[in-house]
């Protein structure tokens, strides 16, 4: 990639003699600064991670890392840890709709302002920061699936 464009990094072995050729895919997207490091080492130099190329969805034409929708909500108090993203379409061939499902953070309790104060609330940051309109619904503590692997966020349900 070009300096300063957003890539996937991959480790290689470019200039190594009498080794094989080995090329390692990250699926970590980051991109190369440019320029010699100040400490004098000559070696390339990359950007903090930016993502993941494995787990981006494509919504409405822009390019969505959970992580990113993970890092909004943990900004907003009264959302747990636990969300869900359900991809879907009401009508065949029609527009695309995003519906994010959180839980309140524990001890926050149930009543109607607040959970429009939190759906109101992540609604205008994800079409701030990701330029996107979604729905959100607030669920009670506990009541999105755990897991002790690594937890399934997105469900796109739309027809390909």
């Amino acid at each position: 990639m070009p300096e300063g464009e957003v890539g996937e990094m991959v480790v290689t072995t470019l200039r190594k003699e009498a080794a094989p050729l080995i090329r390692y895919r990250t699926r970590d997207l980051t991109k190369i600064i440019p320029g010699v490091c100040p400490c004098g080492s000559l070696m390339p130099r990359h950007d903090r991670i930016l993502g993941r190329s494995d787990d981006m969805f494509i919504f409405r034409a822009v390019n969505i890392y959970p992580s990113h929708i993970d890092q909004i909500l943990s900004n907003i108090r009264e959302v747990g840890s636990e969300y869900q993203v359900v991809l879907y379409r009401k009508d065949k061939g029609g527009k695309d709709h995003m519906t994010i499902r959180v839980e309140r953070a524990q001890g926050v309790s149930h009543s109607h302002d607040s959970d429009k104060h939190i759906r109101k609330a992540i609604e205008k940051e994800i079409k701030r920061q990701i330029l996107v309109s979604c729905d959100v619904e607030v669920e009670d503590y506990g009541s999105l699936p755990r897991s002790e692997r690594k937890t399934k966020r997105v469900y796109d349900n739309r027809d390909a």
